[in-house]
């Protein structure tokens, strides 16, 4: 497939649950499992994508490798694989860390691995201190953490799809939720997303956002997706707890008389 042929593509279907958005196999440090083991597991649990998205920084060097062995997969791949990796989102202008040379990349993932601030990612207890301390606000960090994340949409390389990898994950680790979030906040990330055609992962492992958020965003016309960020070949397109919340974010609630 070429770069071309994934921008064209939507993703996720118009069955979130047959495509997982965000799977690592141990091209990157995170993964345990080998491209084949994954693909077959993909396979097995009756994917229609996968979507591979191996960890990446601005100075990460095996992406030829990488890009090589995802083309040679398709060969026999009996599903559609689309070459991905994913990324931190560094600060608060959305800038991402990405190597310079995305050669064979058709997708990026945005995550939210730290906390960007103006200037650059803070480790969550550095931002649970200036909580604590009252040198930062939980609106104005929320406010900061939605802008970073729309800017890297509008970011992302083009001829390059993207969604938001499990938005809201960082929160708990600095001692926030996502109580404060409301449509208000969302309309930078909904903007940017509905703009690039970004969809929004619901993520198995982190069970994030909540689904009060992703009706949100669903409401506001953001595509939806499932990721399992399966870091081993048995998680890849088990998503228990998603199917459940998307299913709950994209019902219309009923009136009743």
């Amino acid at each position: 497939m070429t770069g071309r042929a994934a921008r064209e593509r939507p993703l996720p279907g118009r069955d979130p649950l047959r495509t997982d958005l965000h799977t690592h196999t141990d091209f990157s440090s995170d993964g345990h499992d080998s491209l084949g083991a994954v693909v077959a597991a993909a396979a097995d649990a009756g994917l229609r994508t996968l979507v591979l998205t191996d960890h990446v920084r601005v100075d990460t060097t095996y992406l030829p490798e990488y890009g090589k062995a995802v083309r040679a997969a398709r060969a026999t791949a009996p599903l559609e694989l689309v070459c991905g990796v994913e990324a931190k989102i560094l600060d608060t202008e959305g800038r991402i860390d990405l190597p310079a040379d995305l050669t064979g990349v058709e997708h990026v993932a945005l995550a939210d691995h730290r906390f960007p601030l103006p200037d650059g990612p803070a480790h969550p207890d550095s931002v649970r201190a200036l909580l604590d301390e009252g040198r930062l606000a939980p609106d104005e960090a929320l406010r900061l953490l939605v802008l970073a994340t729309a800017r890297a949409v509008e970011r992302v390389p083009a001829g390059l799809t993207a969604h938001v990898a499990h938005l809201f994950s960082v929160l708990p680790k600095t001692g926030l939720d996502e109580d404060g979030v409301d449509a208000a906040l969302l309309e930078p990330l909904v903007r940017a997303c509905r703009e690039r055609d970004a969809a929004v992962e619901l993520n198995e492992k982190w069970r994030c956002p909540s689904v009060r958020t992703a009706r949100l965003l669903h409401g506001a016309g953001v595509r939806l997706g499932a990721g399992s960020d399966a870091h081993r070949a048995r998680a890849v397109g088990r998503f228990p707890w998603v199917a459940g919340a998307l299913a709950e974010a994209t019902t219309e609630e009923r009136c009743t008389s």
